[in-house]
């Protein structure tokens, strides 16, 4: 026997005990705008700490850019 009471040398009708369409919990496609890759070019990088905003630099993320004023790791800012 196997799970869903069927056995494997039957008729081929045997289906599992579940009654669904075969799709899972997923919601959709999109992503609010970001694309496959991140949020994209725009946008601002930020130090969380002095406040001071630098231009986002296209290919480079914002948390491997440090602030010139106080060595910290800056954030995006969309």
């Amino acid at each position: 026997m196997y799970p869903g009471g069927g056995n494997r040398r039957g008729s081929g009708q045997d289906r599992g005990m579940g009654g669904g369409q075969g799709r899972g919990m997923g919601g959709g496609q999109g992503g609010g705008g970001q694309g496959p890759g991140g949020p994209g070019p725009s946008g601002n990088c930020v130090c969380p700490k002095c406040g001071k905003s630098f231009p986002h630099q296209r290919g480079v993320p914002c948390s491997q850019m440090k602030c010139p004023d106080c060595d910290t790791a800056l954030t995006r800012e969309f």
